[in-house]
């Protein structure tokens, strides 16, 4: 009798030692990160190639980056060119805030055509929202102008 209500006690302490075991696990995650917000503030044309530039107007640092240009149209819709940057050996993908970071088109080939483009911009962090923006522009030749 009496190993039958100590086999029980034990089953029972074991079985509170694993559920609290479990509910420690889950209740321990990561924090989440402090939320920040990003801003499209600029884009510019140039010879062959759009630059875009986006400031963190949130109160923390923006981590993970991930930043899109994307152009497209001309004549016959021959110029299809986008640049996707989530940091590199050249440069942060982060940005503190009040900073700027600007990506250009460069890396991904030069814009050559003529005839009007979309400019599409969108930006995004690990702890920021989504951000999109779209411009038009024209090509003439290698030169690409935005009007602001």
């Amino acid at each position: 009798m009496k190993q039958s209500q100590t086999r029980k006690k034990v089953i029972s302490i074991g079985l509170l030692f694993m559920l609290l075991g479990i509910l420690m696990v889950t209740s321990s995650s990561a924090a989440p990160l402090n939320q920040t917000t990003l801003e499209i503030t600029e884009v510019k044309g140039g010879f062959g190639i759009v630059s875009a530039s986006v400031k963190n107007i949130g109160n923390e640092t923006a981590e993970a980056i991930i930043m899109t240009i994307a152009v497209n149209g001309g004549f016959f819709g021959k110029i299809n060119l986008t640049k996707v940057c989530s940091g590199c050996g050249n440069c942060s993908n982060t940005i503190l805030p009040d900073a700027v970071k600007t990506e250009s088109t460069a890396e991904a080939g030069r814009i050559i055509g003529i005839g009007p483009i979309t400019i599409s911009v969108s930006v995004e962090a690990s702890n920021a929202a989504k951000v999109e923006k779209a411009f038009t522009g024209f090509v003439l030749g290698p030169l690409v102008i935005i009007p602001q």
